[in-house]
């Protein structure tokens, strides 16, 4: 594992005087969009400006933390540098406004985003040369904004969009992030099936097209993407917290993939989505509230199952009609290599199986996908395809029988820490947990 010294600059005028251990060469990360070398493509300042949304210097520099740890995760290869090809080295210099506060948290910094992307941090925070002095509008909320939600396109994002519209004391506002053009037409279609249901007057919406340039003469091309998460949540925190610092945001996520469980103990937790596990979310509120952000991360659905959301839907037949144009697969793209249309569902990955259990507790399957029936013909399991599949059997042979308090506390606690008040709490992890397995149990043993 080799450590990579990583500068990252918001203004290309900056010249940083550094001290790098000798002979390191420093990667410079410019998120600066009027850098020709910039490493990073951003619609964010326009559809800030177009929605008239104007961030406080707080807010300000954990939104270029977040680009800046996007860029960096796209830019610096796991294989070349990461150790057994996967956890990387990374020491990031970065400018803010106030050094002290961000020093205050900058060990729990390195510990959370390490959690999240499987990788060793090191945050170094200098003065930023740009004293930036913007004025915050006492009526920042004229559209009386209730609370901000994500919204990626996928299925338990959009069920969140439809209990939030079909209550009478919410006016959301959904924040989107896209980089292709598959998420891109996936979260149109969907905005526009919720804007002819409740009315295109009940909500607001900005789309942030953000992507890192991979091809910089410094960027090494890096496929996974564990930082993604975070810059999602800075996207919708930052709508928030430019709305008042009592909105909160909302990440709509069922309670199975929000605890992220390893299958097999060959799996490591941080190849799979850490977004909204609680120690993560719990990590965050404190950090943000340190660094004087107030607005809390919530996810209403963490007791709940991808089934049980659909299920409880407010409005299960608009539901039932449209869940199908969501997406929630880890690779949507690769349904070309099949032979179809770009852009499904694959059929195969966690996301897809824990998808398709829903579906079956909720009535019917209808969403067509790239491998029609991972039942009845299931990829092979010596192969990539059948990878995911496999697990999961091995997984629900494992469970079951296992009944035990302690043991399924420590079952649920292998992909991290469960921050809970009380054993009521820790009793409801333990349920969410059980019944999501059960229902995936219940699809592939039909």
């Amino acid at each position: 594992m080799s450590t990579k010294h990583i500068i990252v600059k918001v203004n290309q005028a900056e010249v940083p005087e550094l001290r790098l251990p000798e002979g390191k060469t420093p990667v410079v990360v410019s998120l600066d969009q009027g850098d020709e070398n910039k490493m990073l493509r951003s619609s964010i300042l326009n559809e800030l400006d177009r929605a008239g949304l104007v961030l406080n210097n707080s807010m300000y520099d954990v939104l270029n933390f977040a680009l800046g740890l996007y860029t960096i995760d796209q830019v610096i290869s796991r294989s070349i540098n990461g150790f057994q090809g996967w956890s990387r080295h990374l020491v990031v210099y970065l400018a803010v406004h106030d050094v002290d506060s961000w020093n205050s948290v900058k060990e729990p910094l390195e510990n959370y985003i390490g959690f999240l992307s499987g990788d060793k941090w090191v945050f170094n925070f200098r003065k930023h040369i740009d004293d930036r002095e913007v004025e915050i509008s006492e009526q920042r909320n004229a559209g009386g904004f209730t609370k901000v939600s994500l919204l990626s396109g996928g299925l338990d994002s959009f069920i969140g969009a439809i209990d939030l519209l079909g209550s009478e004391n919410e006016k959301p506002f959904f924040v989107s992030h896209y980089k292709t053009g598959t998420e891109s037409s996936t979260q149109e279609k969907v905005l526009q099936g919720l804007a002819a249901k409740f009315g295109a007057d009940k909500f607001a919406t900005s789309r942030f097209y953000v992507q890192p340039n991979q091809k910089n003469v410094e960027a090494q091309k890096e496929n996974s993407s564990r930082a993604r998460s975070l810059l999602f949540i800075c996207l919708g925190l930052a709508v928030a917290n430019s709305l008042g610092d009592d909105i909160p945001l909302i990440l709509p996520e069922n309670g199975l993939i929000s605890l992220n469980i390893p299958l097999t103990k060959t799996r490591l937790s941080s190849h799979s989505t850490r977004t909204t596990h609680p120690y993560f979310v719990d990590g965050l509120n404190h950090i943000f509230a340190a660094l004087g952000i107030f607005n809390k991360i919530i996810n209403p659905y963490r007791f709940k199952t991808k089934g049980q959301m659909m299920v409880e839907c407010s409005d299960r037949e608009f539901l039932s009609l449209h869940s199908k144009e969501t997406i929630s697969c880890s690779h949507p793209e690769n349904s070309r290599y099949a032979g179809k249309a770009p852009g499904l569902n694959c059929g195969y990955c966690v996301p897809c199986i824990i998808r398709q259990s829903a579906e079956k507790k909720f009535g019917e399957i209808a969403t067509v996908y790239a491998l029609e029936d991972v039942r009845r013909t299931p990829p092979s399991q010596k192969t990539k395809k059948g990878a995911d599949y496999r697990a999961f059997k091995m997984a629900l042979e494992k469970l079951d029988g296992k009944s035990a308090r302690h043991s399924l506390a420590l079952q649920i606690s292998r992909s991290g820490p469960i921050p809970y008040e009380n054993s009521t709490l820790l009793d409801e992890y333990i349920s969410v947990y059980l019944r999501g397995m059960n229902e995936v149990k219940d699809f592939l043993t039909s």
